[in-house]
């Protein structure tokens, strides 16, 4: 028999022993969790700096990239004035090589640009995507970059050892004489230009022309200062003079040139804008025919209400004798107008109706994109423009070659009008 206290015993060591366990049991808990927690903390704060490196980085990157693009942009602008005058001083098969490498530069510059606008396209979240774009550019910009500077180094080392600048002196002195007259004529046209269209829409012509009669006769001047320096057998101390005066020749030469493609482009635009309005006409007539027979109160309401914006846009853009007009302005208004319009005609036009439509629509919208993309391209030549801009630029070019080689009239429509779009959103961009 046990004696008689022993059962309590038990009883009570049992209990602390129990009571010791849990308490243990508690602190080995409390002790995982609190190393979870620490953990957990760290890590957060590790993710996070990586994650804030990681955007920090990202923008340096598009950063380095969008200068990169800026300078390849200008560079080959720059190159492209070259060319004449490589051609000119170093011979065909020496230029042509480099005429090769400005076409392979320029083949990269529209390869970065529609990388860019893919990029730029990319969802925020999208960290790999724009990464590996971005890096893309930067590879693409450099490699161009590269060649381009390797013929700079190239041609300075053939400069040094030119000989043949009475000959080069002769050849500017005849081209100086021949942008002379074309300067006359192009005054002349301007003269005329100025009778029909606003001072705003030729403000850009007009300073061309301006630029164009400075540098010209600045270059005339630098051609007797070089002439004077001359020697039968030679002067390399002149050949940097005759590069400046060749590549300033080749700068007037495209500031009249832009001149003609501007005046030419107005000229397109009022034309469009003529065939426009009689296309607009006979939409208005089959709209009020299909007004009454619409499949529904609001279709017919929204056919009306173009049909009254249309009638708005015909008496605002008649033509009107003595006064002054921007045919790129009225052209906008016509083709939005009539845009309107075939919206509201569509579910009661069949498929024919649609293509021919297109059809009518598809010159005077490309006149305006290319009008558009003209202005842009011109703001950009100018300098300070940001990648964006001329990224935007770039995709307004694409989908204007897309419209361009598009067999189906809807979808060529479709193309110019993005076209557009993007014009205005780098126009936009230039400006800010």
């Amino acid at each position: 028999m046990f004696p008689l206290g022993l059962p309590l015993l038990l009883a009570t060591d049992t209990a602390e022993v129990l009571r010791g366990s849990a308490i243990a049991v508690g602190t080995v808990v409390v002790l995982v969790l609190a190393v979870g927690v620490v953990a957990f903390v760290i890590l957060f704060r590790r993710g996070g700096d990586r994650g804030i490196r990681g955007t920090a980085a990202q923008s340096q990157l598009e950063s380095r990239a969008a200068g990169l693009l800026i300078a390849l942009d200008d560079r080959v602008r720059e190159a492209d004035l070259e060319l004449g005058f490589a051609f000119a001083q170093f011979g065909a098969d020496a230029a042509r090589d480099f005429a090769t490498a400005v076409s392979d530069a320029r083949g990269k510059l529209t390869e970065a640009f529609r990388l860019g606008q893919q990029r730029d396209d990319a969802p925020a979240t999208a960290d790999q995507r724009r990464r590996s774009l971005t890096l893309q550019i930067t590879a693409l910009c450099e490699k161009a970059l590269s060649a381009l500077e390797q013929f700079d180094n190239d041609f300075s080392e053939r400069r040094t050892n030119e000989v043949a600048a009475a000959t080069t002196e002769r050849q500017l002195r005849l081209l100086a004489l021949s942008i002379r007259e074309q300067l006359t004529a192009t005054e002349e046209r301007l003269r005329a230009a100025s009778a029909r269209y606003s001072a705003e829409v030729l403000s850009t012509p007009r300073r061309d022309l301006a630029q164009a009669q400075t540098t010209l006769a600045d270059t005339e001047n630098a051609l007797d200062a070089a002439a004077a320096s001359i020697s039968p057998t030679g002067v390399n101390a002149v050949t940097d003079i005759l590069h400046t005066a060749a590549t300033s020749l080749h700068q007037a030469q495209r500031a009249l040139s832009s001149i003609d493609e501007a005046l030419a482009r107005l000229s397109d635009a009022e034309n469009a804008v003529l065939r426009r309005r009689a296309s607009i006409v006979d939409d208005i007539a089959e709209a009020r025919s299909r007004a009454d027979s619409a499949p529904d109160p609001q279709s017919g309401a929204r056919i009306l209400t173009a049909i009254a914006a249309n009638e708005q846009v015909l008496e605002s853009t008649a033509p009107a004798s003595g006064t002054l007009h921007d045919p790129f302005a009225q052209l906008n208004l016509v083709n939005e107008a009539a845009a309107e319009l075939d919206n509201a005609l569509a579910t009661a036009r069949n498929q024919q109706q649609r293509f021919e439509h297109a059809r009518a629509a598809y010159q005077g919208t490309l006149v305006a994109a290319r009008s558009q993309i003209s202005v842009v391209r011109e703001l950009i030549g100018q300098g300070g423009t940001s990648a964006r801009a001329r990224t935007r630029l770039a995709e307004a070019e694409r989908q204007l070659m897309i419209a361009e080689a598009e067999t189906d009239p809807v979808e060529a429509l479709d193309a110019i009008r993005r076209s557009v779009t993007h014009a205005r959103d780098a126009d936009a961009l230039a400006r800010y």
